[in-house]
């Protein structure tokens, strides 16, 4: 089983849902379990995810009550759609949601992902107020160039390098930078 950790303002929004153990027994294959923290920019809600693995990340913004109460299928369209936007074959793509079939949530355990996650929400509040605000950003744009910032955990290599090594067992091409 996949687990998304949230923190306690996203699991506060999510009404409380049924939580698993962190001890569940972790998904070692493909990209593993992800983090999630609510944030608000502008005035409104967003959902920033983030693997646990290889730190990539993405934001959904102007979540709105119906988009927590089906949290899975909107991390999973998410997911897709950022993917794609990357430059992922149908063949890896596949092989992810197939990964995502049976999910679950826990509370957060690991700092190291959590702190990761605080400097991509500076570097997203950083975009947004740049674009105008959350209506003039392009939110795909903005979780590209996220997973394009080295991260010290990861010796400075760019989340999307990890990701792309995983799923496709190949050094990332020079044109995703």
């Amino acid at each position: 089983m996949t687990l998304i950790h949230c923190t306690a303002k996203l699991l506060k929004e999510l009404k409380n849902p049924p939580l698993q153990s962190p001890d569940t027994e972790p998904n070692k294959e493909g990209l593993g379990n992800w983090y999630a923290n609510l944030l608000r920019i502008d005035r409104r809600k967003c959902i920033l995810f983030t693997n646990e693995k290889t730190f990539y990340s993405f934001m959904i913004a102007g979540v709105k009550k119906e988009n927590l109460q089906n949290i899975f299928d909107e991390f999973l369209f998410h997911l897709n759609m950022n993917l794609q936007a990357e430059g992922f074959g149908i063949d890896a793509i596949s092989k992810v949601m197939v990964e995502y079939t049976e999910m679950g949530f826990a509370k957060t355990s690991n700092r190291q992902v959590l702190g990761v996650m605080n400097d991509f929400a500076y570097g997203y509040q950083y975009d947004i107020a740049r674009a105008g605000g959350l209506d003039g950003v392009r939110i795909l744009e903005a979780n590209k160039r996220t997973n394009r910032t080295p991260s010290s955990p990861l010796k400075y290599h760019f989340p999307i390098d990890m990701v792309w090594m995983l799923l496709t067992g190949e050094k990332a091409p020079r044109p995703l930078r």
